[in-house]
């Protein structure tokens, strides 16, 4: 019987369980390799000389140069134009939600249709309580189980999604707290993002351009919206929002946008979809929700790739790991030198190629020829076969 161990259950207070190594959320016990009918005499060491060499993991799915992930907030009116913006533009969202907040029952239809088409609800609690500066008695009170594990059974409930990954901190308020990161990490998230410093407009430009070493305050690289809430300013030229997407993508890192729905000037003129328009449609880009990121950084961490014996095949090779596939169904790209192999299982199933193009999906299957380099993308706890 797999055995689900919440890292919050068992590491009350430790802020963040990327961050010290501790075991992440979903972590099942047992042997892996056991679980793929594989025993230590099917194993063999790689060589130099082996015809088809595993060479390693790649940073990002499909050996992306870059990542484009967006997330939005709130349950406005609002939310359905911008999710049709970024559909026209190839981006995909974490689209964050109150479950007991503003015209939700109208926008659950709308945003079935969002997971449908490759985007992630994340909850942003269910009433979205707020009261400056954030002390830790309202946390306490407002961070209740309700809020928390009740937000998130809604989406479960209501949006045709097998997990939600991801939480937003309402206001960006009590982030900083380590019995409040726990408690979500206990509720099953394995991200939150948070908002930072609203009122000094410190959530302009948090300049992250990575994934955060902490995954219960994760921050974010820049704000596209006009003025609001509590803040003094907001961040809508077009030029500006355009360079710092450009200096992301040179440097090969994770461009993580972040806009409220109800203070964007939609339609293709406003500074909001010109701005998805340059950051959109690109063949080197990996488009993808936060949460999904998230898993897959951790599955990249985390699984093994192993040579077998060949047992009639040009190679086969053990691919696993020790997380709960319900929760980290994302697939991992895993590069092999493999000249003439003209064909690739994961299981029993074959896998086809794919051209160059951009990569919008994190739990497809697939393989994409670079010269004699193959990138295969499968999902672990599988056999890969090359004939």
């Amino acid at each position: 019987m797999l055995r689900i161990l919440f890292a919050g259950a068992v590491l009350a207070g430790i802020p963040s369980a990327c961050a010290t190594g501790a075991a992440p959320v979903g972590v099942i016990g047992g042997d892996p390799l056991s679980r793929l009918h594989v025993h230590e005499k099917d194993l063999r060491t790689a060589s130099e000389r082996d015809a088809i060499r595993f060479v390693g993991k790649s940073r990002y799915l499909n050996h992306s140069r870059a990542v484009v992930t967006h997330t939005i907030d709130d349950s406005t009116r609002f939310v359905p134009a911008s999710i049709d913006a970024m559909d026209r533009h190839g981006i995909k969202a974490t689209i964050f939600v109150s479950t007991e907040r503003g015209p939700i029952s109208e926008l659950w239809p709308r945003l079935r249709q969002a997971v449908a088409n490759g985007h992630e609800i994340g909850s942003h609690s269910r009433t979205h309580r707020c009261q400056w500066p954030g002390a830790a008695d309202f946390c306490k009170d407002a961070y209740s189980e309700s809020e928390i594990g009740g937000s998130r059974d809604d989406i479960l409930r209501n949006a045709g999604q097998p997990y939600v990954w991801s939480w937003c901190y309402p206001c960006g308020l009590c982030a900083g707290f380590d019995f409040i990161q726990d408690r979500i990490r206990r509720a099953g998230y394995l991200v939150a993002r948070n908002y930072p410093r609203e009122a000094e407009d410190g959530h302009l430009v948090p300049n992250v351009q990575t994934w955060d070493s902490n995954p219960y305050n994760a921050g974010y690289t820049q704000v596209a919206q006009r003025k609001g809430g509590i803040a003094k300013s907001g961040r809508t030229d077009v030029v500006e929002l355009n360079a710092k997407f450009d200096e992301v993508h040179r440097q090969g890192g994770i461009y993580n946008l972040m806009s409220h729905p109800q203070w964007l000037d939609l339609g293709p003129e406003g500074f909001y979809e010109q701005h998805l328009a340059h950051i959109g449609g690109r063949a080197d880009v990996w488009y993808v929700p936060m949460g999904p990121l998230y898993g897959y950084h951790t599955v990249s961490e985390r699984t093994e790739v192993r040579p077998l014996a060949p047992a009639g095949a040009k190679a086969r090779f053990a691919v696993y790991n020790d997380l709960d596939p319900r929760i980290y169904n994302m697939s991992l790209t895993l590069e092999f030198a493999a000249p003439g192999v003209k064909r690739v299982f994961a299981g029993r199933e074959r896998l086809l190629g794919r051209k160059a193009g951009p990569t919008d999906r994190w739990n497809e299957q697939y393989f994409r020829r670079d010269g004699d380099t193959l990138y295969v993308t499968v999902q672990p706890n599988t056999i890969l076969e090359f004939r």
